[in-house]
This record gives C-alpha cells, sequence and structure tokens, in this order.
C-alpha cells in the first residue's frame, strides 16, 4: 500500500499520476498504456475540486486478482451531501472515469471528506514469473512414476 498527500497545485496531479506508474511499475505490473496515469490525475482533480484543506491518495493492491484500487480523499469534514450542483459535478467526473476503462469507479461523501475511487484490472506478468522461478526450490523430488521405492543395501 502507498499514500501521498498531495498539495493542490497546477501539477501536482500529473507529478503523482507519474510516481503511481512507478510504484506500479515497481510491483511488477505492467499497464499496456497510460491509464493509471489518467485516473489518477482525474480522481485528484475531483477531490480537489471538494475545496478541502488537503487530498490525499492512496493505492493498494490484490496480487491474486491483478487489480490496484485507487482512492483520492478530499479531507473536507463538512461538505454537504446532495446539493444539485455537487450532484451534477460528480457525474461529469463519474461518466469521464468510466470513459477511461476501470472495473469500477465511486463516489462517496463520508464525516471525514469525500472519497473518490477507482479499481484497475492490470497485467502482472512478473507474477507467474517469479512462481515458476521458485517452484524447483520448494518441490521435495520423489520417485518419479517409473521408478521404484529405493532398494535397501
Amino acid at each position: 500500500m502507498r499514500n501521498w498527500a498531495v498539495a493542490l497545485s497546477g501539477g501536482a496531479a500529473a507529478r503523482v499520476g507519474r510516481e503511481v506508474a512507478t510504484a506500479l511499475d515497481q510491483w511488477g505490473y505492467r499497464p499496456k498504456d497510460d491509464q493509471p496515469q489518467q485516473v489518477v490525475e482525474l480522481l485528484l482533480r475531483s477531490a480537489a475540486q471538494d475545496g478541502g484543506r488537503r487530498v490525499s491518495l492512496h493505492l493498494a493492491d490484490d496480487e491474486d486478482r491483478n487489480q490496484v484500487m485507487l482512492l483520492a480523499l478530499s479531507h473536507r469534514q463538512d461538505m454537504p451531501t446532495g446539493d444539485d450542483d455537487q450532484v451534477l459535478r460528480d457525474a461529469e467526473h463519474m461518466r469521464a472515469l468510466a470513459a477511461l476503462g476501470p472495473r469500477d469507479v465511486g463516489v462517496e461523501t463520508t464525516p471525514d471528506g469525500r472519497r473518490w475511487w477507482a479499481g484497475l484490472d492490470l497485467p502482472h506478468p512478473g507474477r507467474v514469473h517469479e512462481l515458476d522461478e521458485r517452484r524447483p526450490r520448494m518441490v521435495v523430488r520423489g520417485p518419479g512414476k517409473l521408478e521404484g521405492p529405493p532398494i535397501p543395501a
């Protein structure tokens, strides 16, 4: 799991997007394009528009399913729920996020601020290779199918 506290400056979303791409690469994920960076940037811009005192981004993965979850939190504790302008803006952001192709997207208002998230399915080719490399060291060699038990001397 990785976390970033993001200052609400103009280039912060792009910088964090690149850092997320680097983290995913270090974890062995190989996205075929810059989808994770685009999703990060849109999540951070959405959270920043809430007007909170800061924005944070959280990245977690599920190696068994080759999935990652991105969550941006606006940290605005007095966020009003359900006004018409907010609902329209949320719908626009959700459509834009969905167009980037994540598995799922969402937003919710909580006492800690608003949470914007996206789940991505990403290829993880290094993981299968690592398992194949470990297998010979872990398997104890026993008699083969056509071999009989050892003959006592």
